[in-house]
Parts: C-alpha cells; structure tokens; sequence
C-alpha cells in the first residue's frame, strides 16, 4: 500500500508540475502578446495625433485665408456668411424631365408572393417619394 500510495503521489506531483509549466509558458506568451499589442496601440495613437495636427494646419484659418487670397481669381469665391444660409426648400430646383432610367419598375402580379386582391386596397394610398432634380443620380 506505502508503494502504491508513493506512486500516486509521485503521478500527482508529475502531472502538477506539467499543468504548472504549460500555464507558465502559455502566461509568458500571452503577456508578451500584450505587450505587442500595447505597442502598435501606442503607435496607432501618436500617428492619430500627428493626422490631427495635420488637420489643424490644413483647416487653420490664416492658411486658408491665403489660399483664398492667392487662387481667388481662378476660384471666384466669395465670403459667406450666416445670411447666405436658408432652407433647402428654398432652393429653386429646375422641373425634372424624367429619363428611362427614372422609370419605375413594373412588378408583374404575384411576383411579391401576395395574391394581387390583397394589395388592391393598397392602390393609390401609398406615398410616392419626392421627386429628385434632374442632376441628382442614385448610383
């Protein structure tokens, strides 16, 4: 029994010490992981701030003032102001002259999996949206 009792703890003692490594070993690695990880975080940041500062001086207004001053006679541009905004539906669209590809599609009856009496009732109610203008294209 002594001998049999020594062999099971000597298995216990064996299998402990392999489970402890592999977790050591797996711990090591995933640390090291991390630590990557921390690193291209770090180095994503510093290149966020640098496209930030870049942002700043491309939008700086005495940057753009002297673009507008330099390239304002082959530009045309004017200063704008909070009495050059309104709202859309003052905008004065041209009439739209609808091209074949404006054309609503034609859905054969049945073709939805509805019996056609079921949508009769619908005919007519439902709300066509508004029309586009004329350079408007949805791609």
């Amino acid at each position: 029994m002594t001998r049999l009792g020594f062999a099971l703890s000597m298995i216990a003692v064996v299998a402990t010490a392999t489970w402890a490594y592999h977790v050591n070993y797996r711990t090591k690695t995933t640390l090291g992981r991390v630590d990557r990880l921390r690193g291209q975080i770090a180095a994503e940041r510093e290149a966020v701030e640098v496209l930030r500062v870049e942002w700043a001086y491309l939008n700086a207004p005495e940057r753009l003032t002297r673009l507008v001053a330099r390239h304002n006679d082959l530009l045309g541009l004017a200063p704008m102001g909070p009495q050059h905004f309104d709202e859309v539906a003052a905008i004065p669209f041209p009439p739209r002259n609808p091209g074949p590809d404006d054309a609503a599609p034609r859905i054969e009856p049945g073709a939805l999996g509805v019996a056609p009496e079921a949508l009769a009732p619908l005919v007519g109610r439902v709300p066509l949206p508004p029309p586009r203008p004329v350079g408007w294209r949805l791609e």
